[in-house]
Parts: C-alpha cells; structure tokens; sequence
C-alpha cells in the first residue's frame, strides 16, 4: 500500500509538464472534513484525481450494535462543470479499500473489510484566499466480507451485525453526506 500511495504522490506531482499547465496556476488542494483527508491535483481547468484517508466513528445504539468505527483510503476523481476553483456544481467518485470494526451491546466485535465506492454530486464554493467548501450527496456501495470475530457471549448478535452489513451495503443515498473545507495551492 506504501508503494501505491508513493506512486500515486509521484505521478501528481510529475504530471503537471504532461498537461500543460503553467507555473501560475493552482494546482494542489487539501481538503479535510472531520473524518477524512485528501490530496488533490488539478489534472486541467475541470478535472481533478487524488486520493484521500480517514477514520469514521459512528454511536449506532440500535439493534444490539452498540458502535461502528470505518477506516478507508482510496483515490478519487471529480469534475466541476465550470472550473475546479471557481463556484460550481462538480460530481465526485471515491473507489478504495475500507476496514470495518461493529462492536454489540455485550462487547464481542466483528471485523469486516472490503472495497467500496461512493459518487456523490454537489457544489463548492471558492474563495478569494483560495479556501474552498464543498458539500455533496450521492449513492455509496461496499463489498464486505467479515474477517474475524471476538466474542463475549452466546447471545447471537453477530446475526445483527449482518443484517446491518447487508443493509449498508447499498444506500441511493449514502448515510454519510460529503461536507469538506479544502485550500488550494
């Protein structure tokens, strides 16, 4: 995964000859939301190619699953209809590998991990200081497959779990809105 990741940082901060762009544009942003990071590039005027990380911690407190803790990394794409750093509406596509923790009411955990992607479509507001908001909505999909269990006790739980899992696996609209405050440079 190192690996990938150094060459992925490589690859954008190489690519810039390859597309032309002049020394004077904006080419980098970071974009940060309480959970989840990114780094991006500006591939031209409309289109942008990074990749992002985080971890999200969910209070579910429902159907005997007291909690769920998601870890992710992954690349991403997006298109804003008018320009990138400018006030537009843009699409956005997330693809990466993801961990998953679900611990029950009686302490036993269910590890999962698995591929998801999520597009999600929105506007960005960009400001003179080269600050940027972004906020987004949009369908997500996962793949899961459990990894491994930790028991506390004969309840049957982990039945929940998988309900939940299966439940999560597709959502029109994901559960988690995109909202992030990025800096351009």
């Amino acid at each position: 995964m190192k690996n990938l990741l150094t060459s992925i940082f490589l690859l954008l901060l190489l690519a810039s000859p390859l597309f032309g762009q002049s020394s004077g544009d904006k080419k980098f942003a970071v974009r940060t939301s309480i959970f989840a990071h990114a780094l991006t590039y500006n591939l031209d005027k409309n289109n942008v190619v990074g990749f992002h990380f985080g971890k999200l911690s969910v209070d579910i407190n429902e159907d005997n699953i007291e909690k769920g803790v998601n870890t992710f990394i992954g690349v991403n794409h997006a298109y804003g209809f008018d320009c990138v750093n400018c006030d537009t509406f843009f699409i956005a596509t997330l693809l990466g590998p993801y961990s998953a923790v679900f611990t029950t009411d009686d302490g036993s955990t269910y590890s999962y991990s698995g591929w998801s992607m999520n597009v999600r479509g929105g506007y960005g507001w960009y400001f003179e200081n080269d600050i940027s908001v972004l906020f987004g909505i949009g369908p997500s999909y996962g793949t899961w497959s459990k990894k491994s269990e930790s028991l506390k006790s004969n309840k049957g739980y982990g039945k929940d779990v998988e309900d939940r899992v299966k439940k999560i696996s597709f959502q029109p609209i994901s559960s988690t809105p995109f909202f992030s405050i990025g800096y351009s440079f």
